[in-house]
């Protein structure tokens, strides 16, 4: 029997047109075997069709449902199928679909090419330019390599060549920055606590990245105690817990705090320090005004320049403080509503002022030591942190001529009487003439108006001469007592250093006063000369009066 042969068979098996079935036709049909290689698929042919079991990502069951391509017819009537081909051709569809609507499709960063990189979206390869790989600049561009990540598609085209598809990585960043931004600001709320990570560090704060949007935690948020530099705190990159102050949607700005997150000492400060109490502290900032005290973490105190001594005057803090000093202070004013706290340095020892009238009482002999001679007075220390003041009228009963430097040099010891004592003013006055007798009391005791009496000009002034009678007695004679015919000026007759011969006219014993006469001593020695001569010559006999004024004219 010859055999027959269809010589158009070749031709038909390789045709695009198989009965029911085209060749490039996408088919919905169902699993009937599944082989080691191969999935066996009817699609409503006269025979099975065989796919690879290579391209499904998840091998199927008997009785699934696939979608395939017809590929191809071979001679014995088998049907090549393939998924991978549906998958493609669904995913170009897919891709061409988000570049009309703007949507995302997602892909892997595979390499670099030239001008950019080379992106796989579902088995498709597209062009990233490097300008649109990210929404800041790269330094390092294959530090983007393997990155799985989303992408807007900007171009599509198909020909015979393939398929040329360009997409770019910013603009999906930018979109999902907008979402993320509107999705934060739909739920931010004050009081709520979220991490960030510390962005940049600038002299009055931090800013706080929180993901979409950046918030500011200013340096008086950062910790309860007073914070100088913030970089002693955070560092930039570092992940910080924050809780939200503030929230402005309109300007868009948010205030965070980090100390926040911790009780405010100040809270419960009343149930450990009160006023009274000592506490110990660390000096942490000094002016010349006083001090600031930390007492605690977060508890700062201040400390007046006036509450450093009891005794000591000092007008600038930082003579005495520095920064870093360890003291034990006793709190004098507290006020928590106002976080305000005042504390003394002095009040921690006992002040030596109250009872210096008991240990100085008036009119008792102390001896202190020249601690400085001023033109004015000496200061003088009683003992430590105790001064008395010795002012030039208790040190000489006549001062003409004489000065403090004279008598008292630093370091010296020297006995006084205690004249003065004021407690609130501080203030002790002190006399050194005091412990010698008074040379007036002596004077007024021995002498009398119309005594005659020998002395030493020691100052010329226009109205008269003072003239020294002894130590610390001074009288003086006015011009019109000089001489019986009054001079010009006192200097056409005296001179300082003469010495003369007075008579008493006055004693102002209440004002410490004297007043001498020249020409009344001069009237009472011709007065004397004149009864001398007349009582000789009554002995001799024969004189007259006429005489005896020849005589004493010519004695002149």
């Amino acid at each position: 029997m010859e055999e027959y042969k269809d010589e158009t068979m070749d031709e038909y098996l390789g045709s695009e047109d198989f009965g029911t079935v085209r060749r490039g036709e996408i088919v919905r049909g169902r699993v009937v075997a599944v082989g080691e290689g191969d999935i066996f698929v009817d699609i409503g042919y006269k025979a099975e069709g065989i796919v690879s079991i290579d391209e499904f990502d998840d091998t199927p069951n008997i009785g699934d449902e696939v979608e395939v391509m017809v590929k191809k017819f071979l001679p014995d009537g088998t049907v090549l199928l393939s998924k991978k081909d549906v998958d493609l051709r669904r995913k170009l569809e897919e891709i061409e679909n988000a570049k009309e609507l703007g949507y995302n499709v997602f892909g892997v960063i595979k390499e670099r090419v030239k001008g950019g990189y080379k992106v796989e979206i579902g088995g498709y390869s597209a062009f990233l330019p490097a300008s649109l790989s990210d929404v800041k600049r790269v330094d390092n561009p294959d530090s983007l390599i393997g990155i799985e990540s989303g992408f807007k598609v900007l171009d599509v085209k198909r020909s015979a060549k393939g398929v040329n598809i360009v997409v770019s990585r910013r603009d999906y960043l930018r979109e999902i920055e907008e979402k993320e931004k509107e999705f934060f600001w739909e739920r931010i709320v004050e009081g709520k606590i979220l991490e960030g990570t510390v962005k940049r560090i600038m002299s009055y704060g931090v800013f706080i990245n929180l993901g979409p949007v950046d918030a500011l935690l200013h340096k008086k948020d950062i910790s309860w105690k007073k914070v100088q530099d913030v970089s002693h705190y955070l560092k930039e990159g570092q992940r910080v817990w924050v809780k939200v102050l503030s929230v402005d949607k309109k300007l868009g700005k948010i205030t965070v705090g980090l100390k926040q997150l911790t009780p405010d000492p100040w809270e419960q400060i009343a149930n450990r320090i009160s006023v009274g109490s000592r506490v110990k502290g660390t000096i942490i900032e000094v002016f010349s005004k006083g001090a600031i005290v930390e007492i605690e973490e977060g508890i700062e105190a201040f400390l007046p320049v006036s509450e450093l001594f009891w005794t000591r005057r000092v007008k600038d803090a930082r003579d005495v403080l520095k920064v870093g000093d360890m003291v034990e202070v006793v709190v004098v004013e507290i006020n928590p509503p106002k976080r305000r706290m005042v504390v003394s340095l002095r009040q921690v020892v006992e002040n030596p002022w109250e009872k210096v009238d008991e240990k100085y009482p008036v009119g008792s002999v102390v001896e202190g030591v020249v601690k400085s001679v001023q033109p004015n007075r000496v200061v003088l220390e009683l003992e430590e942190g105790i001064r008395a003041y010795l002012f030039p009228e208790d040190v000489f009963w006549s001062r003409r001529g004489k000065s403090l430097r004279d008598v008292f040099r630093e370091g010296d010891k020297v006995r006084v009487k205690v004249l003065e004592v004021d407690l609130p003013k501080r203030f002790i006055k002190v006399g050194f003439k005091q412990l010698t007798p008074d040379p007036w009391d002596s004077f007024v005791a021995s002498h009398k108006v119309g005594d005659v009496i020998k002395g030493v000009v020691v100052g010329i002034a226009p109205f008269g001469a003072f003239v020294e009678l002894g130590e610390g007695i001074e009288g003086l004679v006015h011009i019109t007592h000089i001489a019986k015919e009054r001079p010009k000026k006192v200097e056409d007759v005296l001179k300082v250093g003469d010495e003369v011969t007075a008579v008493v006219t006055s004693i102002d014993i209440e004002n410490r006063k004297l007043a001498l006469s020249i020409k009344e001593y001069e009237i009472m020695k011709e007065k004397a000369e004149l009864e001398a001569l007349r009582k000789k010559d009554e002995e001799t006999g024969g004189i007259t009066l006429g005489d005896i004024l020849k005589r004493v004219i010519n004695d002149r």
